[in-house]
């Protein structure tokens, strides 16, 4: 083999695996992150036999440096690590800026309310460890993306209490 033959045969050697590796690039799904959820506090609201819904205020902290927009959002919520209720469908728009944070309220739907009456009882406190897990839901045109995080921290519960009784 020539040296010139040799060359073009390692050229276009380079030139191809250098294009399966530029659309194996195009080929991974953009994942959005970067926002993450937090409890603000509770507010009493309406309570019968059959349910007890309450008013949860969510702050969303947005990391990118792109503004995001929420078509709506699901929570399920962990009071001192045991599962407590979810929100309901919540079809609320939301628009985070860049770096940003920003409150939302959202109805929560507890599945018990002798059971987290008996939580505050038991932990002879005001405050309960919480974990929320979330799923946002972004659309852009017609793609659909979601966003799932995990939240922890403490929370008064205080205000459900007093609303209960």
């Amino acid at each position: 083999m020539t040296p010139l033959r040799l060359f073009s045969r390692s050229l276009r050697i380079t030139l191809a695996l250098a294009f399966v590796a530029l659309v194996a690039g195009c080929g991974n799904g953009f994942k959005l992150t970067g926002v993450n959820v937090s409890i603000v506090g509770f507010k009493p609201s309406t309570t019968n036999k059959l349910e007890t819904t309450a008013v949860m205020t969510l702050r969303y902290t947005s990391e990118n440096v792109i503004p995001i927009g929420l078509s709506g959002s699901n929570h399920k919520l962990y009071l001192n690590g045991v599962y407590a209720g979810k929100t309901l469908s919540e079809e609320q728009p939301l628009g985070l800026a860049p770096l940003s944070a920003i409150n939302q309220d959202v109805t929560v739907k507890f599945e018990n309310l002798a059971r987290l009456q008996q939580l505050v009882a038991d932990a002879g406190q005001n405050t309960a460890a919480y974990k929320i897990e979330s799923v946002l839901l972004v659309t852009s045109g017609e793609e659909k993306l979601d966003i799932k995080t995990t939240g922890t921290g403490n929370v008064d519960l205080r205000p459900l209490v007093a609303g209960s009784r």
